[in-house]
Parts: structure tokens; sequence; C-alpha cells
């Protein structure tokens, strides 16, 4: 004689087992029917609190990565940059007996570098907007005097990507191109300005404080 074989007509894993006699048609009663719909009509009550539990999951999640991005990645809102001029400032080696002269600095933000490397000074002398064409996205410009200091504060870009410098010299550094500079995103500080001293025909970037 073949036992009765168990079988379980369920939506979720906690509806009961019902036995039925596989040797027949299978056969409810009457309690079983009503004990399925019951548990049927609580799934579908329970379903949207489990879907906002998923949304609510998720939104926890997502600003727990918000969170610990601001706190690994530095978030550079506004360009700081401070200048310190030598008393030897924009002299011209070619003249005998040069004297200082105030110095112009074009300060650009670039999305990439790439168009900037592969300039020479006279392309920059008028604005450089055509020779950098795309990766432009802001420019400023500040005057600093023999022994003096500038500063400069700029909202930063949030596609900007680099900052480059550019001392507007009488006689520029063509050798070592150092009247140029450039600093990348993280180079910068958010609280401190980063500071760059000028010199006859170059510009020095110095050290962070600590």
């Amino acid at each position: 004689m073949r036992a009765p074989r168990t079988l379980c007509l369920q939506s979720l894993p906690w509806c009961p087992a019902i036995t039925a006699d596989c040797r027949g048609p299978l056969q409810l009663k009457e309690t079983d029917v009503l004990h399925i719909a019951s548990i049927n009509r609580f799934s579908l009550l329970l379903l949207p609190v489990l879907l906002t539990g998923c949304g609510l999951t998720q939104s926890i999640t997502d600003g727990t990565a918000s969170a610990a991005k601001s706190i690994f990645y530095k978030q550079v809102k506004t360009l700081h940059l401070d200048f310190t001029a030598r008393e030897a400032l924009n002299t011209d080696a070619r003249e005998s007996g040069s004297l200082s002269e105030p110095l112009m600095i074009r300060v650009y933000q670039l999305k990439d570098r790439k168009a900037f490397d592969k300039t020479v000074y006279e392309q920059l002398v008028n604005g450089g907007e055509q020779a950098l064409g795309d990766e432009l996205l802001a420019s400023r410009e500040v005057v600093v005097k023999p022994g003096g200091d500038a500063n400069l504060t700029m909202p930063m870009d949030e596609q900007a990507q680099y900052v480059a410098v550019v001392g507007l010299f009488r006689h520029p550094d063509r050798e070592k191109n150092h009247w140029k500079r450039v600093l990348t995103r993280d180079d910068l500080d958010p609280d401190a300005p980063r500071i760059i001293a000028p010199g006859s025909n170059s510009l020095t970037l110095l050290p962070e404080k600590r």
C-alpha cells in the first residue's frame, strides 16, 4: 500500500503543508482553503512594506556612501592661491641693470591638460582661449608687485581637474618652462591656499604647510 504524499500549496515559505492521498483526487478541507486564502491576503498586504523597506535600505546605503566620499576625498569648492613675489620680479636678463616690474598672472581652470601642455608662451599672452579650446572652464587674472603679495579666490568648477598658472613675464624662462605651472585638484587644499612665488622669469610652487 502506497503511503500518502505531502503536497505543499504555498505562496510564501511559512505556508502549511497539506497531506493528501496521491492515489485519489486531491481533496482539501474547507478550513485548509480558508487558511491558504488568509495567508495569501496577508502576503499581498505585506508586499508594499517589504518594497518600502528595500527603498529605505537603498537610501541609507547611498547616504552612507556619500558621507564616506566626503570624508576620504577633498571637496574643493573654492580655489585659493596666494602669490608672494620676490624683490627681483619680472626682470629682463637681456637688459643691463633691468629693473623689477609688476607681473600679470593668469590662472586657468581646466578639465584636461593635454592642450595646455602643448602651448607655447605666445599662445597664452592674449588669453589662450583659442589654444585651450574646450578644456578651458574658467580663467582669472591678478597683478603682483615686486616684493608684494596678492591672492586669488574663485569658485572651483566641478569639472575642473587641473589649475594652470601662467606668469606673463617680459623674458620668460623658456629653458625649463617654469613660467607656467600646473596643479591637480588633489594638490589643492579646501581650507588653505597654495602659495606661488613669482621671481625674475619663473614661478615657484612652494610646499604645502603641514
